[in-house]
Parts: C-alpha cells; structure tokens; sequence
C-alpha cells in the first residue's frame, strides 16, 4: 500500500525545443603548416624577402584575416602587387564552401610602395586562400613560377 506521507514527483510536461539556428562549421585552412605567420608588419618584409630567395614555395598564414573585397594590408599587398607587376599571376582559390562572386575584388586588391624592396617576388605567383563562407582571406601562398612564364 502506498504511503500517503510520501509525495511522487509529478511528471514534468513535455518542453517544446526552440528553434536552433544552424550553426556553420569553422573550415580548417588549407595549409595546416604555413612557412611564416603575418603577425608584425614591420619584420614581415625581412622574413618574407628571406623565404623567398631560396626559391621555394612559402605560404603565409594571416592572423588577422582580411575582407576579400578589401586592398590586402600592407606590407603584404605590395608583394602581391610586385608578383602582378612582373608578369606573374594573383589568383583566387576558395575554400570551404564554393564562393559568391568577387565583384571588384582585384579592383582593391593590391596596395602600392617602392617596387625594388619587393623583387624577390618576382620570380613567384601567388594564391590567396579565401574562406567562401566569410569572404576572408586567411593564407597566401607564393610559388615559384614555372619556366619559360
């Protein structure tokens, strides 16, 4: 028989979910080991110049990613620009998810400055590697070119 002292916990009536909104995984970047991180622009352009001459690939990771639709911070944009202005390529590779347009995207791309600093890039293309999600590019990779480019 059932003690009448004793109280049985009552059944809790069901609770209705609120709506999740999906949450949108991070994508890893596409080089998980860069050759040099964009963190001081002051000593990026020794580091750089110094990657560079030995004539390999260097892939740089930024820490502070920036708007693909934007001019690339300085002093990288003006490695960028030596690369376009010597014959090489500059090109796009998203990643993550495919990309939406790029609008005027090469229109602010590069920023300017004294050309001899940067002919170690001259001998390079370059990636940049833009997450299609957020429209940021978080790496840019500098190859060398092939022969006869």
């Amino acid at each position: 028989m059932a003690d009448p002292s004793r109280s049985t916990p009552a059944a809790l009536a069901p609770v209705a979910a609120a709506p999740v909104a999906p949450v949108l995984k991070a994508c890893d970047r596409p080089v998980a080991k860069p050759t040099l991180r964009f963190t001081d622009p002051a000593r990026f352009d020794r580091a750089l110049k110094g990657k560079l001459r030995r004539g390999r690939p260097v892939v740089v990771d930024l820490d502070t990613p920036y708007p693909a639709d934007n001019e690339a911070p300085l002093p990288l944009g003006a490695w960028l620009n030596e690369v376009k202005q010597s014959g090489g390529t500059v090109s796009v590779a998203p990643y993550c998810q495919k990309g939406r347009g790029f609008g005027g995207f090469f229109a602010k791309l590069f920023g300017g400055g004294p050309a001899e600093p940067y002919k170690a890039a001259r001998r390079y293309d370059a990636v940049l590697h833009v997450d299609a999600v957020d429209q940021v590019v978080t790496q840019v990779s500098f190859a060398p070119r092939k022969a006869g480019q």
